[in-house]
C-alpha cells in the first residue's frame, strides 16, 4: 500500500504534480507563484491548445469569466472528458456554465476578488472532491493509496466553525455527528481539527489512543489506509468513529495542512458523513478544512461580540469564495439579541437555532455523554437533531431529482 508517490500520467506528459490551466484576465504572476509553491504544475494558455488537440487535458482549470475567450475555452475544456473547472466571476455565474451544461456538476464557482492563497485552497478542495492526490509543497502527491486507484468516496463534509471560542462549537459538532448517526445509521467520521486545544474525546469520554500527531513524522507515502485506520477510535455507545489531532499541544505544530487534507480525503472515501470540528482561527489549517467542506456551519450566539466576529468571517468567506456553503447556526437562541436582528447584522438568514439548557448541558458534559443521547426528549436535543436534518433532508430531497451541484451552490453564491 506504500511506495513512491503515484505518478499522474496524462498521455506523454507524466507528472508527479497535478496540472492546472490558469486562464486569468490580468497579472497572474502571484497565482503562478502560489500554485507552484503548493506543488501544482501550472499551464498557461500558450501551452493548452496543443494538449487539448492531442486529447491531453489538464487535471484542473481556472477560468476568468471576464475574458472574451472564456466561453470558447470552457467549451473546449468540457469535451468527452470534462475538466473540473473553477470559474471566477464578478456578479453571477455565466450562462454557458449553468444553462443546460451536462458537465457543470464538476465545476465550482468563486466571486472576485480571489486571492492567490484562496485559489490554492479551492483547487486542493477540488482535488479532494474528485479523490485526486493533493500535492505537497515539495511537489509530490500525497496519495494515501500508493499507486492503486482509490474509489471515489461519497462522504459529505461538514465543517463546524466559529471565529470565537466559547459559543458551543465543539458541543454542536459532537452532537451533530451523533445525531447524523442516529438518523441515518450510516458511517460517520468526526474529525477533531481544533489543533492544539480540541477536546472531542473528552466530550465523548473516550480514552485517547492515537491521533494525527502520530502520523506527523511519517512521510506522505506512509499515509495509507492502514495508517488512518490505526488512529481511528470508535465511540461505542453511538457508533461514531473519531479521528483526533492528538493530546499534546507541543505536537500540534507538526500537524501540517497536507496531513489534514489527506485525512479528509481518506475519510471521504470511507464514510458517508465527515464532521469537522475546527479551530477558531484563520490559519492555513482551518482555511483548508473550510475549503474542502460541502457545508460550513457557522456557530454564533446572540451576543454582540460573537455576532461581530461572525460578520467578519462572512466577509472573509465571500473574499475566498466559500460564502455559498455557509449556514448560520444560532446557539443559546432563547437569550440575548433577537434572531431577526442577528440575520440583519450578518446579511444572511439563520438556518437553525438551538435553545440553551445549562443544567442538562453541564450534566451531559460532566458524564462525557452527547446531549442527544443523555437527554433525548428535551428541546435542546430536538434542536440539535434539527441541525442534522438540515443535511439529511437536503440529501434525500436532492437525490431523486439529480439536481446539478452547481444549481445549489450558484444560487447560494448569488444570494450571499
Amino acid at each position: 500500500m506504500g511506495g513512491p508517490p503515484a505518478v499522474l500520467t496524462i498521455g506523454r506528459y507524466p507528472t508527479e504534480s497535478p496540472t492546472v490551466l490558469l486562464a486569468l484576465d490580468g497579472d497572474d504572476r502571484p497565482y503562478v507563484t502560489a500554485l507552484g509553491l503548493a506543488g501544482f504544475d501550472v499551464l498557461t494558455m500558450e501551452s493548452i491548445a496543443e494538449r487539448l488537440a492531442e486529447g491531453l487535458p489538464p487535471d484542473l482549470a481556472v477560468v476568468d469569466c471576464d475574458m472574451a475567450t472564456a466561453p470558447e475555452l470552457y467549451s473546449d475544456l468540457h469535451g468527452v472528458i470534462p475538466v473540473p473547472t473553477l470559474l471566477i466571476f464578478q456578479d453571477e455565474p455565466p450562462a454557458y456554465a449553468t444553462n443546460g451544461s451536462s458537465h457543470a456538476v464538476r465545476d465550482e464557482f468563486a466571486l472576485k476578488p480571489l486571492s492567490a492563497e484562496a485559489l490554492v485552497y479551492r483547487l486542493q478542495a477540488l482535488l479532494i472532491r474528485y479523490n485526486r492526490a493533493v500535492p505537497t509543497e515539495a511537489g509530490e502527491s500525497d496519495d494515501a493509496m500508493g499507486t492503486e486507484a482509490m474509489s471515489i468516496g461519497a462522504g459529505h463534509v461538514v465543517s463546524v466553525f466559529a471565529p470565537k471560542g466559547g459559543v458551543g462549537k465543539t458541543t454542536i459538532a459532537v452532537n451533530l455527528a451523533v445525531a447524523l448517526r442516529e438518523q441515518t445509521r450510516a458511517r460517520i467520521c468526526l474529525l477533531d481539527a481544533d489543533i492544539g486545544v480540541g477536546n472531542v474525546t473528552s466530550v465523548l469520554a473516550m480514552p485517547y489512543r492515537m491521533g494525527l500527531a502520530d502520523l506527523a513524522d511519517t512521510p506522505a507515502t506512509g499515509w495509507t489506509d492502514a495508517a488512518f485506520e490505526q488512529i481511528v477510535s470508535i465511540h461505542e455507545p453511538s457508533g461514531v468513529e473519531v479521528i483526533t489531532w492528538g493530546n499534546d499541544p507541543a505536537q500540534s505544530v507538526h500537524i501540517s495542512v497536507d496531513l489534514l487534507l489527506a485525512a479528509v480525503r481518506w475519510a471521504k472515501a470511507h464514510y458517508s458523513w465527515v464532521v469537522i470540528d475546527n479551530h477558531p482561527s484563520y490559519d492555513d489549517r482551518t482555511m483548508a478544512m473550510l475549503a474542502t467542506a460541502n457545508e460550513i456551519f457557522l456557530v454564533v450566539t446572540p451576543e454582540v461580540g460573537p455576532i461581530r466576529n461572525a460578520a467578519q468571517f462572512l466577509e472573509v468567506a465571500r473574499q475566498v469564495g466559500i460564502a455559498g456553503a455557509v449556514r448560520v447556526i444560532v446557539n443559546r437562541s432563547n437569550h440575548g439579541v433577537s434572531m431577526s436582528d442577528i440575520a440583519a447584522a450578518l446579511g444572511q438568514p439563520i438556518s437553525a437555532t438551538i435553545v440553551s439548557n445549562g443544567p442538562h448541558a453541564v450534566a451531559a458534559a460532566n458524564e462525557g455523554k452527547p446531549i442527544v443521547t443523555k437527554f433525548p426528549t428535551i428541546r435542546m436535543s430536538a434542536d440539535l437533531h434539527g441541525v442534522a436534518r438540515l443535511l439529511t433532508q437536503e440529501i434525500k430531497s436532492a437525490a431523486p431529482s439529480g439536481r446539478p451541484w452547481w444549481a445549489t451552490i450558484a444560487a447560494r453564491i448569488t444570494s450571499a
